[in-house]
């Protein structure tokens, strides 16, 4: 099983036939090939879905408050690479907010809302040697997906590549080998169970 950044890039090389490297440094076209695309991919994909190995969540800092539209405003981490939800409390069985906006006066971002505090659950970069077995072998046919044209110039090899990671165009790139990586990984965590029905309630009250 692939462990490193250069272990995905090598086997994604071998998929579409290219050769393999020992380093994003070795001199050779399919390692700076690989080494140009590569950040960014990881990134790419980690945001795609709401990994499970990939989500943190912490209590925000606030810093000055917006003038005339929102009371508060909280700095999102840089280490977010996406966010996913904000909530108001830290408590077990917290909702999330709906009402707030993410921006980034300055370059850094923050989240104005009226609340006085605000956590936020978020995905970060998470090093390949942590990654589960599914999302590695995602990684591995996505990336040579990504990097097929640029090194073999193959069309159809890029074709077939993309719809193994991604599925056919009807799914919007939530098919192939990303559905099973999405599916496995939604098993880690069981469906939230919801013990009150204001319906009954409001029938047997």
């Amino acid at each position: 099983m692939a462990t490193s950044d250069i272990d995905i890039a090598s086997q994604a090389l071998g998929l579409i036939r290219a050769e393999t490297i020992s380093s994003f440094d070795d001199g050779t076209n399919e390692a700076n090939i690989a080494k140009l695309y590569y950040s960014d991919f990881v990134q790419d994909i980690l945001t795609r879905y709401q990994w499970s190995f990939a989500i943190k969540k912490r209590l925000l800092n606030q810093t000055t408050a917006p003038l005339n539209e929102w009371r508060n405003a909280h700095i999102i981490p840089a280490e977010a690479l996406r966010v996913w939800s904000l909530f108001d409390s830290g408590a077990v069985g917290a909702r999330p907010i709906n009402n707030y906006d993410i921006q980034a006066p300055g370059g850094g971002r923050v989240a104005m809302s009226n609340q006085e505090t605000l956590y936020a659950e978020y995905t970060v970069y998470t090093s390949e040697t942590n990654w589960p077995g599914y999302f590695t072998q995602f990684a591995i046919y996505a990336f040579a997906s990504l990097i097929c044209v640029p090194v073999t110039d193959d069309d159809d090899l890029a074709q077939k590549m993309h719809s193994l990671a991604w599925g056919s165009p009807s799914t919007g790139e939530k098919g192939g080998k990303f559905s099973v990586a999405s599916s496995l990984d939604a098993q880690q965590r069981p469906p939230e169970i919801v013990n009150n029905s204001p319906f009954i309630e409001a029938r047997f009250s």
